[in-house]
């Protein structure tokens, strides 16, 4: 597996990453998460600031492959009306990180992913002030969800209110969204929204038990990929692949920690899962047996295409109950069909 992380070192992202998730209570239910929305681990003060060891411990081991380490600030949902009275509570969790980071070298910047579903707008906009203040680089990603969620009232206030600090509009590629979002002729706000913003975003969904309907099939996410390539060119990271003739890997796995509520710990995968979920044993802490197992599969190494591809979600891939209808893989696949280099 050690080879595997010497042969992908090129590949390796540019920046670190910390998914700091203080808790998964949220006022909302998005189709695209399984969070345990009334819980309350890891919702109190003390529990906030004991994360600073989890943060330390991770940047030391990750040996300063990099010198920018992004914070993911991740919920459930951080900015909830309700929960305005732990603002100044992520203020000092992040002014101890930032301690930690220049003792180790490291350079910090902070990502609030959100639903944009509140009201105290000026209570986050002082939030984001005081942290850029002091030299910790704040600002926000805008979840959008094409299923249930309202995108109008709060949703589209905020869009405009905080476009300034807005650098990513992210999206969660589920069967149902997909669907959704190739069948619509228009959709006049989310044109809106791609003509404001330069910087939108398809994350792959993560799966949960009981939900693999939720996961596109192969076949599906191949003409996903072709269908976002013809009408909406620029949306990441589909759009960065045929830019450039060299792309690191979308996957963080190499750089990257998750911290849970309970202050546990994961490369990636979610305590929850377990070894039925996956072809691969399971591996909280490394992930490479996965990426192991994907290049050995597609042969990724003499892949006409491995300078450009990021390859994909591992996870994803790895899932049991995932659908597997296509001939080959469905990067390269997608690659010969805009490039037009088939064998």
């Amino acid at each position: 597996m050690d080879t595997t992380k010497i042969l992908l070192e090129n590949k390796r992202p540019l920046i670190g990453e910390i998914e700091l998730t203080l808790f998964e209570n949220c006022h909302l239910n998005c189709s695209f998460c399984h969070h345990d929305k009334k819980s309350h681990v890891g919702i109190t003060p003390k529990e906030i600031l004991s994360k600073t060891k989890q943060v330390e411990e991770f940047l030391v081991k990750l040996g300063n492959h990099v010198d920018t380490v992004q914070i993911n600030m991740v919920g459930g949902e951080l900015f909830q009306d309700r929960m305005s009275h732990l603002y100044p509570t992520y203020l000092e969790l992040l002014i101890r990180i930032k301690a930690i980071y220049d003792r180790l070298g490291y350079s910090i910047q902070v990502v609030w992913v959100t639903s944009f579903q509140f009201k105290k707008r000026e209570l986050v906009q002082g939030l984001l002030d005081d942290l850029n203040a002091i030299d910790i680089p704040s600002n926000l990603i805008a979840s959008y969800d094409f299923e249930g969620r309202p995108t109008k009232g709060s949703y589209a206030t905020n869009v405009d209110y905080f476009a300034d600090r807005i650098i990513s509009i992210n999206m969660v590629a589920t069967t149902e969204s997909i669907i959704k979002f190739m069948g619509i002729e228009t959709d006049d706000y989310f044109d809106y929204l791609y003509a404001k913003f330069d910087n939108f975003f398809f994350d792959d969904y993560i799966p949960d038990k009981g939900e693999d309907h939720q996961i596109p099939s192969d076949s599906l996410y191949l003409s996903f990929m072709k269908y976002l390539y013809r009408k909406y060119p620029d949306i990441a990271p589909y759009g960065d692949l045929i830019k450039n003739d060299n792309n690191k890997m979308h996957c963080m796995s190499l750089n990257k920690v998750t911290i849970f509520p309970d202050n546990s710990t994961s490369n990636c995968r979610w305590d929850r899962y377990t070894d039925d979920d996956f072809n691969t044993p399971l591996n909280r802490s490394d992930n490479t047996s996965m990426m192991t197992s994907f290049m050995d599969e597609y042969g990724c190494l003499s892949c006409r295409h491995f300078d450009r591809c990021g390859f994909r979600c591992y996870t994803q891939w790895d899932w049991t109950n995932r659908v597997r209808d296509t001939p080959d893989c469905v990067m390269r696949m997608w690659f010969d069909s805009v490039l037009g280099t088939e064998a």
